[in-house]
């Protein structure tokens, strides 16, 4: 592994300069060096989900995502916190993986604690350390997260010869198109069978807004092998189907808050760049590099922004948890659209949101029933369930037992 003596000297000198540990990482996710001691936070988060601890399974994810952008990627850990991903490519191929943070974007917040121990079932006992040790976690301003992970990236990179970009390029336009061809011979072999366009074009939106670049990747491919069919290969037809799409992303960015002077020179330069170019493989290919810049920007919006956005809305529940709460109460309160709201909620929390109203509920509810004597319907009303019977067949069905039979068994 004569590489990593290659990247010691740089990954000691960008912990060095910024503080924020950085962990080297075989293929496999094993740990071949660090440079940092690992966090108390993150030392009790594993003690405290033990065998179920999602850590090294989410670090081996975001490599992934990393190499499959072919640059660095900013990722939400379990544990609530932010982190980097950075490939290490060597000749066309990825050899290692970098790690970077743990890090705040915020500063330390009782809601993170308690959304975290909630979504991972973290004993009540480790919520005073947690955090405790959340304040000795580096504190990073949210637009400094993007040029730390710049650096990062730039500093590996420029360890080994740009030899790799080229090869993943060439690789990266052949098995684009080889997508584009399978998607054209379903369509043709059933045309009726794709969605529509316009649906097309809702859910593409939906998966940059959410970061998903895997998903957003495989939705191009399938929307261009539809218009490649449906023009006849005019290449004239695509640049000016290319070009509205990609205003239509540009304006969904913008509309979820992106910052418009960053959104704007983006789209102009990928539209100068599409009036040059005169062959298929190449627009589908910057079609496809603009998609990926602006889904990660839309996966740092959500990081930066939406993740606060999230813990401000599990705070506001769980303070009205037992009033007639809905999903569109709690996106207005925090002014996002309804269903995007509970996508993040579900990806962040892990629940979705009806269930995690009906946990909280559920708890309350068994802690009157082995502290008071209060009659079941009192208990319904008290703990927000619309009706005893609905009560009862929550309770049953997220505790295995009635209410009553709970009570009886005290």
């Amino acid at each position: 592994m004569d590489y990593i003596d290659v990247l010691s000297d740089a990954l000691s000198t960008f912990y060095n300069a910024t503080n924020i540990s950085v962990t080297l990482l075989s293929k496999k996710g094993d740990i071949i060096q660090s440079f940092g001691a690992e966090q108390t936070y993150c030392q009790l988060f594993h003690d405290a989900t033990g065998k179920y601890c999602p850590c090294s399974q989410t670090h081996q994810q975001a490599c992934l995502q990393a190499v499959s952008l072919g640059e660095s990627y900013i990722f939400s850990c379990p544990a609530g916190l932010i982190q980097i991903s950075v490939p290490v490519m060597k000749a066309g191929k990825h050899i290692a993986s970098i790690i970077a943070g743990p890090i705040s974007l915020e500063y330390p917040d009782m809601s993170l604690v308690d959304s975290v121990m909630q979504k991972h079932d973290i004993a009540m006992n480790y919520r005073s350390k947690l955090y405790s040790a959340l304040s000795a976690i580096p504190l990073v301003e949210p637009y400094r997260a993007r040029y730390l992970s710049k650096l990062l990236f730039l500093l590996v990179s420029n360890q080994f010869s740009d030899e790799h970009a080229q090869l993943d390029e060439r690789s990266g336009k052949t098995m684009q198109q080889a997508k584009i061809g399978e998607y054209m011979q379903i369509i043709k072999g059933d045309p009726a069978s794709a969605p529509s366009q316009f649906e097309q074009e809702k859910l593409l939106i939906s998966d940059v807004l959410l970061g998903d670049v895997e998903s957003a990747r495989s939705r191009l491919n399938e929307m261009l092998g539809r218009i490649y069919f449906t023009s006849g290969n005019n290449i004239e037809i695509i640049k000016i189907r290319t070009i509205e799409l990609i205003t239509i992303l540009s304006r969904a960015l913008i509309e979820s808050g992106e910052d418009a002077e960053v959104v704007y020179p983006m789209t102009e330069e990928y539209l100068g760049s599409i009036a040059k170019i005169d062959n298929l493989t190449d627009l589908s290919y910057v079609l496809l590099e603009t998609l990926e810049k602006y889904t990660t920007l839309a996966f740092a919006n959500v990081t930066e922004n939406n993740l606060t956005l999230i813990r401000k809305s599990v705070h506001y529940i769980n303070q009205r948890y037992n009033t007639n709460l809905t999903l569109e109460n709690v996106a207005a309160f925090i002014g996002l659209n309804p269903t995007y709201f509970s996508i993040l909620f579900k990806k962040e929390i892990g629940l979705n949101f009806s269930h995690y109203i009906n946990k909280l509920r559920i708890e309350q509810a068994k802690h009157l029933l082995k502290t008071s004597s209060m009659p079941l319907v009192a208990i319904a009303e008290e703990t927000g369930f619309e009706s005893q019977s609905y009560f009862s067949k929550v309770f049953k069905k997220m505790t295995g037992s009635t209410p009553k039979q709970f009570r009886e068994t005290l």
